[in-house]
């Protein structure tokens, strides 16, 4: 039998507590999220949006949860070498296609520079 082990306001933060439970080994769904997004006003009255764990696991499940409120798997600003950014991903193709877009209204396919991430995956 599933039981509710947390209650958000966000279905948001609902998602990310499931995923880290997911990521634990332990099988969580996250109930009434549609009804969070789609009536908003609703949240709150509704009982907010619900992360559901087996009976079993729950112990454990809100023991995790308590652990993420707390900040115990946030990342440190400094334990990153290099700074996060945007990759700069134009292309040629991708600024004529918005040019064409904007003045004609005319959607264009394009191609835009693959990442560092994708030539690195390549490079395997």
């Amino acid at each position: 039998m599933l039981v509710a082990v947390a209650r958000f306001a966000d279905p948001l933060e609902a998602h990310i507590a499931c995923g880290r439970l997911r990521a634990e080994g332990i099988d969580a769904h996250v109930a009434d999220a549609n009804m969070g997004l789609a009536n908003w006003e609703w949240r709150l009255a509704v009982g907010g949006t619900r992360v559901l764990v087996d009976e079993r696991e729950a112990e454990r499940a809100r023991a995790i949860v308590r652990e993420l409120d707390a900040g115990a798997y946030a990342l440190d600003a400094d334990s990153t070498d290099e700074p996060l950014h945007a990759p700069d991903r134009e292309s040629w193709s991708s600024r004529i296609a918005w040019i064409a877009l904007m003045l004609f209204n005319i959607p264009l396919p394009w191609r835009r520079k693959p990442s560092r991430d994708d030539e690195a995956v390549r490079e395997m």
